[in-house]
C-alpha cells in the first residue's frame, strides 16, 4: 500500500501487477521549466520517449488531478497546478516503489483553497536562496501561499524608493536576543521579483505583510514623525510588544502607509496582502492630541474604535487597488464572531459575522514554538476551526529561529501534518504516525532537516526542559523599558496641555 503525504482523496488499486519504470520523460504540458527540472532532478533517471502523458480535462478544478499508472503514466488536469500536484504525488510513488509502480488510479484535489506557510523575515533576515528553499519545501507538500512577514519592530526588510531610510537604517538592529551581534538585511526590488517569479513557477502565490499600526518601531526609527511623540528611537533589539506605534491621527502617516502599499502593489502582483493589525497598545493614542482630535472628528468612542477606523481605511485602499486584505484576528476578541484563537482572518467591515479566515492556531500551527508546547501529535490532531475557513497556515516566527537549519527542525515534520490537513481535510495522529518512518526517509531524500521522533513528541522531562529553555526569552523582554517610556510620555503630554 502506498504511503502518501498529503493523503489523496481517493486511491483505486487496479491490479497487483507492478509496472516497470526504466526511464522518465515528460510529454507536452503547462508546467514551468523550473517545475519540470525539479521533477526530473528528483527522479534522476534516463530520458527517452515520453512516458508521462498530460491530458487537459477542463471538468477538473484548478488544483485537481487524476493520475493513472499503466503502460504509460497519464495525468489529467485542467492546468499547471493540477499537473504540478500530480507530479508531487508521483515523486513519492517512485521513491517508495524503487523501479516499478503499482497499477493505480488516483483522483485527487484539495479540501481547502489556501494552504500556507508564513516566514517571518522581520526578526531574522532570510536571504533569497533560503526563501527559494522554503518554496521548494512548500511545493513538495502541495502548499500554495507564501506569507512573507516583511516589516517588524526589529527590522524593515523590503526596499521602498520613496523612503530610503527604511532599508538604510531600519534593516539593521544593533544586537539580537541574548547576544551583542548586529543583524540586518533586506530584499531589493530585484530580489522580490526573483522570489515572486520562483514561487509562481511552482503555482505558489506570495502574500506580503505590511504590519501596521503596531510592530512599526523599525519604520519609526527611520522617520520619527510617524509616531505620536517623535523622538530618537532605535530599531528594536529584543522581542515583545512595543508601545510606540504609528500615529493614525496624522495625515502624513496615512500618506506613508499608502505610499508603502503602492510599492507593495507594484512588487507583489497576487491578489492577497496582509496588513497586520495585531498587538497595538493604545497608551500613546490615548494621550496624543492628533489621535484624539481624529477620534472626536469621527465621533468614535475610544482608541479601539480608532483602530477599527484605521484598519478599514487601509482595507478599503487595498480593495480599490484590486487587493484582498487579510489581517491578524485581534478585532474578533470582543465580537464573538468566531470563538477561536485563529491566526488571521479577512479584514471585512469589522462587524460580527462569519467572515472568511485562515486557521493558524497557536496551539497547533505556530511552528516556531518548541515541541514541548506543540508536539507533532498536537499538530496532527488539530481539527480545523468551524466557520468560513479558507484554509490553514504553518506560521514560523523567527525571534529564536536564526537560520534554515533551525527553521527546518521547527517546521518538519509538523508541516507534513499541516499539509495533510489543508489538502485532505483532516490528519489525525493514528493515521499519520503510520507514515512517519516513510516521511522521514522522504525528507532525507529531499535534503530537508527535521526534528527526530523523541524531540517531535517529547516526554517528561524533555518536554518541560524545552519549554523552560524557550521561556528564557522573558529575560530579554523590555517590559520595564515600556513602563519607563510610558511615564516619560505622560509627563510630555501633561506639559503640552499646560
Amino acid at each position: 500500500m502506498l504511503k502518501l503525504i498529503p493523503q489523496p482523496r481517493k486511491i483505486d488499486y487496479k491490479s497487483r501487477k507492478k509496472i516497470p519504470l526504466n526511464h522518465i520523460a515528460l510529454g507536452e504540458n503547462q508546467l514551468s521549466p523550473q517545475a519540470q527540472e525539479d521533477f526530473l532532478d528528483f527522479c534522476h533517471m534516463p530520458g527517452g520517449e515520453p512516458n508521462i502523458i498530460f491530458v487537459t480535462d477542463n471538468s477538473l478544478g484548478e488544483e485537481e488531478y487524476v493520475l493513472e499508472t499503466n503502460e504509460k503514466i497519464v495525468i489529467k488536469a485542467s492546468g499547471a497546478p493540477g499537473q504540478l500536484y500530480a507530479l508531487q504525488t508521483l515523486k513519492q510513488m517512485i521513491f517508495q516503489c524503487e523501479g516499478c509502480l503499482p497499477q493505480v488510479e488516483i483522483e485527487d484535489g484539495p479540501e481547502y483553497k489556501i494552504r500556507g506557510f508564513m516566514l517571518d523575515s522581520g526578526r531574522y533576515f532570510f536571504p533569497v536562496s533560503d526563501v527559494k528553499k522554503i518554496i521548494d519545501r512548500m511545493a513538495l507538500h502541495k502548499l500554495n501561499l507564501l506569507h512573507l512577514h516583511l516589516t517588524e519592530d526589529q527590522g524593515w526588510r523590503v526596499e521602498i524608493d520613496k523612503y530610503p531610510l527604511l532599508t538604510q537604517v531600519g534593516s539593521m538592529r544593533k544586537k539580537t536576543n541574548f547576544n551583542h551581534t548586529p543583524h540586518g538585511g533586506f530584499y531589493t526590488k530585484k530580489d522580490i521579483k526573483e522570489i515572486v517569479e520562483y514561487a509562481h513557477a511552482f503555482c505558489i502565490k506570495v502574500m506580503p505583510e505590511f504590519d501596521i499600526p503596531g510592530h512599526s518601531r523599525a519604520a519609526i526609527a527611520c522617520y520619527h514623525e510617524l509616531t505620536c511623540f517623535p523622538r530618537d528611537l532605535p530599531v528594536a533589539d529584543h522581542w515583545g510588544v512595543k508601545h510606540d506605534v504609528l500615529c493614525v491621527g496624522k495625515e502624513s502617516t496615512m500618506k506613508f502607509v499608502y505610499d508603502v502599499l503602492d510599492a507593495f502593489f507594484e512588487m507583489f502582483p497576487d491578489e492577497y496582502i496582509h496588513i497586520g493589525g495585531d498587538e497595538v497598545p493604545k497608551h500613546r493614542w490615548d494621550l496624543c492630541p492628533h489621535c484624539q482630535a481624529k477620534r472626536r472628528e469621527l465621533g468614535l468612542k475610544d482608541s479601539d474604535a480608532l483602530q477599527f477606523w484605521f484598519m478599514n481605511q487601509v482595507k478599503d485602499y487595498c480593495k480599490a487597488h484590486g487587493r484582498q486584505a487579510f489581517m491578524w484576528s485581534w478585532e474578533l476578541e470582543d465580537a464573538s464572531a468566531i470563538d477561536t484563537d485563529l491566526g488571521f482572518t479577512k479584514c471585512g467591515e469589522m462587524e460580527t459575522g462569519d467572515r472568511p479566515f485562515i486557521d493558524t492556531s497557536t496551539d497547533a500551527y505556530y511552528i516556531d514554538l518548541p515541541y514541548g508546547y506543540i508536539s507533532l501529535k498536537d499538530s496532527a490532531e488539530h481539527k480545523v476551526y468551524s466557520g468560513n475557513c479558507l484554509g490553514v497556515e504553518g506560521t514560523l516566527w523567527t525571534e529564536y529561529v536564526p537560520n534554515m537549519k533551525k527553521a527546518d527542525r521547527m517546521s518538519f515534520p509538523r508541516i507534513g501534518c499541516i499539509s495533510e490537513t489543508g489538502w485532505h481535510g483532516t490528519c489525525g495522529w493514528k493515521s499519520f504516525s503510520k507514515k512517519l518512518d516513510y516521511y522521514y526517509s522522504f525528507l532525507d531524500k529531499n535534503g530537508i532537516g527535521y526534528a527526530l521522533p523523541d524531540m517531535a513528541n517529547p516526554k517528561f522531562p524533555r518536554n518541560k526542559l524545552s519549554v523552560l529553555w524557550f521561556e528564557r526569552r522573558q529575560l530579554a523582554w523590555e517590559g520595564l523599558t515600556n513602563i519607563m517610556e510610558d511615564k516619560k510620555i505622560e509627563k510630555i503630554a501633561k506639559k503640552a496641555k499646560e
